[in-house]
């Protein structure tokens, strides 16, 4: 949908009449309902590998998901296009329910991971739901604007999450606390339903790139065993990462159609994904272990990103606003990841480090703020409806990879570096400066972006 070139509404009021506000409402709801999963699960997990003796399946049972979700929807929009909206929206919402009751009722840690494996082929299935819907139903000027209260959402979930699950846990049983917010997501998935024929949606056969998504996941299987492995590790995560950031671009030329464009728009979200999330691994880290400070402290570093990040992402600036929002919250990015390494360095006193460490991430967060809904909206602006589809997928892909990515580049280079003897300090400094590296290349192609936009 693009704009006619008179004055767009972008309140709240504006965004939510209608049935498209109720579809819009019902998705933010079952965005909310997927961030609690998602946390409860993360939460809870050591406690259902301690009672299942599953220690050596975590990391597969943890990643399973995931990469089930990478596989599906690098496949792009060819899987789902062979079935109407409401036909899509019950097979993922009976596959997510299959995959909760496995995971809750699993007697041995390979039924945890059956169940997760599931779960993430049910999220891959409709990762892609929403975008085609906000994509195809919100003008380009009101676009940044919704993406923006999807952050908003994730801000409650990640405050209060962890602490509401690991009581739950606690007072009843890490399978309750695992399973609860299944409620929440059926009610959702429900609302969804009385209004999805409005989602934009062309049935047909259509192409299922297969080979380019084992090709993307073959290359985080391969960053995600460089832990471990030694020296053989620096190459294992190297190689893994550009074999998977290669498949990506692959897979953004085939979603839109060669439109050079908007492939640089996708280019640009995932690293700018990638460079704040290999950050966001590491910030409780640098706190607990770079400086020596509490566990609470480092929820508090933790909060003030997410809290930034919500905040600005609430209500994004207009499209057509100099300088580039989303070249300007990258802007912001970079010096903010270069100020937590600095608090590594070990030129500062613990103290001013830590107020420094959390000022920067709250920085931080407001550059994802500023960036993430405006390059998001971007990749739908003046598309063409019967491509929407492809383009959510991609977008959908985009962003999960990226936080894989971030998360094996940070962790991975971490473990790397105390494996072969530099120090946690040292290993914490030098996975920062790799996404500050990122998050630099990421804004040289912003620009580039948005001076020919």
């Amino acid at each position: 949908m693009t704009d006619t070139g008179a004055p767009v509404d972008t309140s709240l009021r504006a965004v939510f009449a209608g049935r498209r506000g109720r579809l819009l409402f019902a998705l933010l709801l079952a965005e909310f309902a997927a961030a609690v999963q998602g946390i409860a699960y993360a939460t809870v997990l050591p406690l259902a590998a301690r009672e299942l003796d599953g220690s050596r399946l975590y990391g597969a049972t943890l990643a399973a998901g995931t990469l089930v979700s990478v596989l599906v929807l690098a496949t792009g929009s060819g899987l789902t296009a062979r079935l109407s909206p409401r036909t899509t929206l019950l097979v993922a919402t009976l596959l997510y329910v299959v995959g909760v009751i496995v995971s809750a009722t699993a007697p041995a840690m390979g039924w945890l991971l059956a169940g997760s494996a599931v779960r993430g082929l049910a999220a891959g299935l409709l990762a892609a739901f929403g975008l085609s819907a906000l994509g195809g139903l919100f003008d380009d000027a009101l676009r940044p604007r919704v993406m923006g209260l999807f952050s908003l959402v994730w801000l409650l979930p990640s405050l209060a999450g962890p602490p509401l699950n690991a009581a739950i846990a606690v007072w009843t049983d890490w399978r309750w606390a695992m399973a609860w917010p299944a409620a929440v997501v059926i009610v959702a998935r429900a609302l969804m339903g009385r209004d999805v024929d409005l989602i934009p949606w062309r049935t047909g056969r259509r192409t299922v790139a297969v080979g380019t998504g084992l090709l993307v996941v073959a290359g985080l299987v391969l960053a995600t065993l460089a832990s471990g492995s030694g020296r053989w590790g620096v190459p294992l995560l190297a190689g893994g990462l550009v074999l998977a950031a290669a498949g990506s671009i692959r897979v953004f030329d085939q979603a839109t159609a060669g439109d050079r464009p908007r492939t640089w728009v996708l280019i640009c979200f995932t690293g700018l994904v990638v460079a704040f999330f290999t950050a966001d691994g590491l910030v409780p880290l640098a706190v607990v272990e770079g400086l020596d400070r509490s566990v609470v402290a480092g929820a508090v570093a933790i909060a003030a990103g997410l809290a930034t990040w919500s905040v600005a992402g609430a209500r994004p600036p207009r499209p057509g606003r100099r300088p580039d929002p989303a070249t300007l919250g990258i802007a912001v990015l970079c010096p903010a990841l270069a100020a937590v390494g600095l608090t590594q360095s070990g030129l500062l006193s613990p103290t001013p480090a830590l107020a420094l460490l959390i000022g920067a991430w709250a920085a931080g967060g407001l550059g994802m703020g500023l960036a993430y809904p405006r390059l998001s909206a971007q990749a739908f602006d003046d598309l063409a409806s019967d491509r929407v589809a492809a383009v959510a997928t991609a977008v959908a892909f985009a962003e999960t990879t990226a936080v894989v990515m971030g998360s094996l580049l940070g962790a991975g280079t971490y473990s790397l570096g105390t494996s072969l003897g530099a120090g946690v300090r040292p290993s914490i400094g030098a996975a920062l400066a790799l996404a500050v590296v990122v998050a630099v290349l990421t804004l040289a192609a912003s620009r580039r972006r948005s001076a020919s936009s």
